[in-house]
């Protein structure tokens, strides 16, 4: 094949050889392109997903190792406890994707420090599942006793990797595709430098070709240039891109998310907040890989759409610091929440009172009327709670028919004043149960510098002082 020249301007020709060079140059930049993209799959998305994968399993295990710890705290003789351990234990095994019929745990175990349990050793060390669970995260799970609190055993679970994994393998197809489109675009340049010229723009014609078919919004802008030189249409959809006066691509969330800093390295990645005026809220794992284009500093960016992954996030938070009858705050969190107001107390010098609250006869209600009168009444009890409170106020299930209720910037006196309203528009309230009335007792307490056991203790006593003194009011 006769070598093809192209007269430059000047005069100057392309010889074969620059050809060649050119067509290598061309080469070494489809292979960047797979390398970056190979690199950003191996040390960004896959090393993600499978931490988010691990952590949503983790909080999992956290919310279900509750369910185990009232079984273990319920003071049930070893026979039936072993019994109410083993139904829960299998409760929790058939938990199952709807979509695919696949368990999220696969094996669960259980082993008690007898040190501390009032049980004949080893009775109550149970494993349920099938005893080769490979492929699963294991997840060492500490079991509290809920009356004093004391760790009392180990929860194993043994969560199913399936989901994981099968969302890591359709990813890592799809961008073998990718990165096979753009080898086979380089290979095809490589093969046809002798028309050096006029392969280079249908090389530059494919490759944006295969930006445009990228499954994930990316971009390309120059450094130091709010607006953005090309963007794929999953990017354009995604951010809401259109052309400005100078032909650039441009929008208000494209301009934000710029204003808040792009990382910097490869490698480098953060999640975003996206929002759009009248339009829901979304959260996109962003990284950047900073690379030279015609000549210039750019930043292909690129952006994972985890708004799922984030509500599945946040459910599971929830879900591990609510209590799921009454929608209030569980045990744990008070515990962890009255913690920091009391450091920020010690800090700050101001006031910080507590109310603890016990629901009168409440065993006569569910004995009269049913567990599920007794439901409603706790469900319609944190309604009024959630009425009467202020937005700082915190308010929780503390165990049974107790709650507890924290006030942050509250004295003795501001804090019985809320007791006594909320106890007022409790017994105001309106029953579908012939003859049922439903009242509290309250004590109430306010910080002096005690450990924070004692702190709740003080408000236990002085709750069954008013029980002790006809119930129905509030002492403090």
């Amino acid at each position: 094949m006769k070598a093809i020249k192209a007269v430059l301007p000047g005069g100057r020709l392309f010889s074969l050889r620059t050809e060649r060079n050119l067509a290598l140059i061309f080469g070494l930049l489809g292979l960047l392109l797979v390398g970056t993209i190979t690199a950003h799959w191996l040390l960004v998305l896959e090393p993600a997903l499978r931490e988010e994968a691990a952590s949503r399993a983790a909080a999992m295990a956290q919310a279900h190792a509750q369910s185990l710890e009232r079984v273990l705290g319920s003071g049930l003789p070893a026979p039936q406890l072993e019994r109410e351990l083993r139904t829960t234990m299998g409760s929790l095994l058939l938990l199952k994707d709807e979509a695919t019929q696949k368990p999220f745990v696969r094996r669960l175990s259980i082993s008690l420090d007898y040190d501390l349990v009032d049980m004949p050793r080893g009775s109550l060390d149970l494993s349920m599942g099938p005893a080769n669970a490979s492929g699963c995260f294991v997840l060492r799970v500490p079991l509290y006793d809920p009356r004093t609190h004391l760790l009392i055993g180990v929860a194993t679970f043994h969560s199913n990797a399936f989901f994981m994994e099968r969302l890591v393998g359709d990813l890592r197809t799809k961008l073998w595709w990718i990165m096979g489109i753009i080898a086979g675009l380089t290979g095809f340049a490589w093969l046809e430098s002798s028309r050096l010229l006029k392969r280079l723009g249908e090389s530059e014609a494919n490759l944006r070709r295969v930006f445009e078919a990228a499954p994930f919004p990316m971009v390309l802008g120059e450094q130091g240039m709010p607006s953005l030189r090309q963007a794929n249409e999953a990017a354009k959809a995604y951010l809401g891109l259109r052309e400005d006066a100078t032909g650039r691509l441009t929008s208000d969330v494209w301009l934000r998310l710029y204003a808040q800093g792009l990382p910097k390295t490869l490698g480098a990645q953060h999640e975003t907040c996206l929002s759009v005026e009248g339009g829901p809220e979304r959260w996109a794992l962003v990284s950047a890989t900073p690379l030279r284009f015609s000549g210039t500093m750019s930043r292909l960016v690129t952006l994972v759409d985890v708004s799922e992954l984030k509500a599945v996030q946040e459910e599971l938070r929830a879900a591990s610091q609510t209590d799921a009858l009454t929608g209030l705050y569980n045990r744990r969190f008070l515990y962890q929440r009255l913690a920091k107001e009391i450091e920020l107390v010690q800090r700050y010098s101001h006031p910080l009172s507590i109310v603890l609250f016990d629901l009168d006869y409440f065993k006569g209600i569910n004995d009269t009327f049913g567990h599920r009168a007794g439901d409603e009444v706790l469900v319609r009890v944190a309604e009024v709670l959630r009425r009467c409170l202020r937005e700082v106020d915190i308010a929780g299930r503390y165990g049974g028919e107790e709650l507890l209720l924290l006030l942050p910037h509250s004295s003795v006196g501001q804090a019985r004043e809320a007791a006594e309203r909320i106890r007022i528009a409790l017994k105001h309230e309106e029953w579908p149960y012939q003859g049922m009335e439903v009242t509290l007792s309250a004590g109430v307490s306010q910080y002096a510098g005690e450990t924070l056991d004692a702190f709740i203790d003080s408000a236990d006593r002085k709750l069954y002082r008013i029980k002790a003194n006809g119930r129905d009011g509030v002492a403090c």
